[in-house]
């Protein structure tokens, strides 16, 4: 019954552009988007302009290209906190947190953003380095980064290196060693003095579905607490994988 109710056609419209650029993997111009929809390039750019004063898109100075805008991101985000498994993992990062003295984040894969963090908590013993929710991780330069890459397939691998820095020589060594250990950890990068840990969530099909990370000076991750806190980072991601699963 719904379908037959009367709405306001500008609006769908706009719906369609947004339908559109985010799900896109790359940027559009205003005739791509106008061209693919059956629009003129000047009603196209007319629902642009009041698409990027609402923040909804955001357009790129030097290409002129469209994207998501930091709106869309934060209605996605949104959305994902009402989700009952990142509820779980806010729960029990929460508590690691606390109990080992670290931050800790959760991230899941955004197709508009990568690898994106939906939960962060910050211990309060030390300055959180500008995390904040929604941030996108480097494939190449940081621990969660790296941990989505090690399970992507060659092709997605290739697309969204694209946008990131020239791989180093070894990187593909380093991802089968992710795969084979079944955890990702970097010290001193990105940031120096600081080490991370990170742990896959898989769905029933083995697909990475979300990453939990933990992170502090690198002397909190003394000998003795390093395999503890891999211990319950993975107890978290066996719990959230039964909940996915159910």
């Amino acid at each position: 019954m719904t379908n037959h109710q009367r709405g306001i056609q500008t609006v769908e419209l706009a719906g369609d552009i947004l339908k559109l650029v985010c799900g896109s993997k790359r940027a559009l111009s205003l005739s791509e988007i106008a061209e693919t929809l059956e629009m003129s390039p000047g009603s196209a750019y007319k629902y642009l302009i009041s698409l990027l004063r609402t923040g909804l898109l955001k357009r790129n100075d030097s290409t002129l290209e469209y994207e998501a805008g930091p709106l869309s991101l934060r209605l996605g985000l949104s959305k994902i906190k009402h989700d009952d498994m990142l509820a779980h993992a806010r729960d029990a990062l929460t508590h690691l947190a606390e109990k080992y003295q670290l931050n800790a984040f959760a991230s899941m894969w955004s197709d508009l953003n990568g690898a994106t963090v939906v939960f962060y908590k910050e211990y309060g013993g030390f300055f959180n380095l500008g995390f904040r929710l929604g941030m996108r991780l480097s494939l190449l330069n940081t621990t969660t980064g790296r941990l989505f890459a090690a399970h992507m397939d060659a092709v997605q691998l290739a697309d969204n290196l694209d946008q990131d820095m020239i791989k180093p020589l070894d990187y593909m060594n380093v991802l089968q060693e992710i795969r084979t250990q079944g955890y990702s950890t970097l010290s001193d990068i990105p940031t120096p003095g600081f080490t991370s840990y990170a742990v896959p969530v898989f769905d029933c099909d083995q697909n990475i579905v979300m990453t939990l990370t933990a992170f502090g000076p690198s002397e909190r991750f003394v000998q003795g607490k390093i395999q503890p806190v891999l211990d319950e980072l993975n107890q978290i991601a066996a719990e959230l994988k039964g909940q996915n699963n159910g």
